[in-house]
């Protein structure tokens, strides 16, 4: 049988070794490299189909960098302790894109004044959920003081909040503004070609109008 006082030294040289690699992947900030890679987590018996009755006619698409805040702070009984405690605020930026488009079953009525046609269709809805860039979007948060809330959950809730806030925006009448002119043009491209197809083709300018359709016009999708 092996000196036991020689096996003991053994076992102590090994264990101040292994403490000495320990300690040294822990306080000498070695060159680490992370490996990342996707989890599929997709489950078919939770996937829902829903169908668009008459079907979606997409138009133009409004892509604009969005800034958005959210921000939360202490509430005490009695006193306001919001401004003493401090806040937390967290801003996220994304490149979103607003698609908007006009219901193809809705009518849309057509009608030859003098010089051009007159084409008026359906008021533009946003397509919802709005979409953005997850690649690009960037997210800052900044404590009051060491006493403010957390920042962990008010990333979260200014990532959750996003959704219905762009939804919001999307509905803007000055963004729909400015989606309207190329939506037009969209539309216009669509009544040329089927004109083309279901009847004569047009040969004067085709004038479209988002809103209610005109009385006693020509229905188009007829």
């Amino acid at each position: 049988m092996k000196d036991p006082l020689a096996f003991l030294k053994s076992r102590r040289t090994w264990l101040v070794a292994a403490i000495a690699l320990v300690l040294a992947a822990v306080l000498v900030p070695w060159p680490w490299v992370l490996r990342e890679e996707a989890v599929t987590a997709l489950d078919p018996a939770r996937v829902r189909i829903v169908r668009t009755p008459g079907g979606m006619l997409e138009l133009a698409t409004l892509q604009k960098v969005e800034d958005f805040g959210w921000q939360v702070t202490h509430t005490c009984p009695l006193i306001d302790c919001g401004e003493l405690l401090g806040k937390t605020t967290s801003e996220i930026r994304v490149t979103a894109h607003y698609t908007y488009r006009i219901r193809l079953a809705q009518e849309w009525t057509l009608r030859l004044v003098q010089d051009h046609y007159e084409l008026v269709v359906p008021p533009l809805e946003a397509k919802l959920p709005v979409a953005f860039d997850t690649s690009a979007m960037q997210i800052r948060t900044e404590k009051g003081s060491w006493l403010s809330p957390a920042a962990g959950p008010n990333r979260e809730a200014v990532v959750r909040h996003l959704g219905d806030e762009l939804a919001r925006r999307a509905e803007r009448a000055d963004y729909k503004r400015l989606a309207e002119q190329m939506a037009a043009a969209t539309v216009a491209e669509f009544a040329r070609k089927w004109m083309g197809e279901q009847m004569e083709p047009a040969t004067v300018p085709i004038r479209v109008t988002f809103g209610a359709p005109a009385p006693q016009a020509k229905a188009l999708a007829q």
